[in-house]
């Protein structure tokens, strides 16, 4: 009886243990938060994510009007995620070994700012939106999801690619953008207007209300992310994500979007290598 007890005990033990979901391996962490940023793995509770959690292949990631998000992948990927936003980290793969992986994410609502990190070197990172699938190949892109738009502005780096309905535009130039609708291919790539995005910036770079505690930091330099992806900023001078390296002493800063086109080219080139700025040696 006493055999017949335990090997039911056991039995029990074994099953729940078979059906009991395991908890993934972290894919990043939160490097710094304002408000109260939700995440939800696929297999756990929703929580708020403050600084240092660690973030899950398939974590839903929303946001409410006051609340931002900023999140480093393990190969040092960083995206800041703005208000009212909407985001499936839907899947993460990366050898540090060698230093390849995939990235795929689905936004289905807000404003983003991505920053490629090792894996976009050799591989676009993808982001689904409800209109279209945006490519990220070594660089900054700035990109506001809308339930039956998505237009994505490339500020650095090797190229973007925006696909729907079967077509593909592809931009190298920084300040230029795509827009696509639910149902149609991508427009052609316009320079973006004077302006165009400020508020944009606006709805992002108001994470830095948090962080001057020094946690955000902390996290950041403990993990190690922050020397692995293009956040060494457009200001450093040398080859960048794969890319090219700044030419003619441009030193381009996201932050600085007031009045950044003029070093532009004109109408026409947003798919095309940059060319030298008129005057320019």
């Amino acid at each position: 009886m006493r055999f017949e007890t335990l090997a039911a005990v056991l039995l029990a033990i074994t099953s729940l243990s078979a059906t009991a979901p395991a908890r993934s391996e972290p894919i990043g962490i939160a490097s710094a938060t304002a408000g109260q940023p939700l995440g939800k793995p696929p297999a756990e509770q929703e929580r708020v994510l403050r600084v240092g959690i660690d973030l899950q292949a398939g974590e839903l990631v929303t946001t409410g009007a006051a609340d931002r998000a900023h999140l480093l992948f393990l190969d040092g990927t960083a995206l800041t995620v703005g208000p009212q936003a909407r985001l499936t980290l839907d899947r993460f793969v990366y050898d540090n070994d060698r230093r390849l992986g995939e990235l795929g994410l689905t936004a289905s609502l807000g404003v983003f700012r991505l920053v490629g990190g090792r894996i976009s070197k050799t591989v676009p990172i993808t982001v689904n939106t409800p209109s279209g699938t945006i490519g990220i190949r070594g660089g900054i892109v700035l990109f506001k999801v809308e339930p039956n738009e998505t237009t994505a502005t490339f500020l650095f780096g090797h190229q973007m690619t925006m696909t729907g309905a079967g077509l593909t535009q592809t931009v190298t130039a920084p300040g230029w953008q795509v827009s696509t609708t639910v149902g149609h291919g991508p427009m052609a790539p316009v320079a973006a207007p004077r302006g165009a995005f400020s508020e944009q910036m606006r709805m992002l770079e108001g994470l830095g209300a948090r962080g001057a505690d020094g946690r955000a930091d902390g996290a950041v330099k403990s993990s190690g992310f922050g020397d692995r992806n293009s956040g060494r900023g457009p200001d450093f001078r040398g080859p960048i994500q794969g890319g090219p390296a700044p030419r003619y002493g441009d030193r381009f800063d996201p932050r600085g979007m007031t009045d950044p086109f003029p070093r532009f080219p004109p109408p026409g080139a947003g798919d095309s290598t940059r060319s030298p700025p008129a005057g320019m040696p």
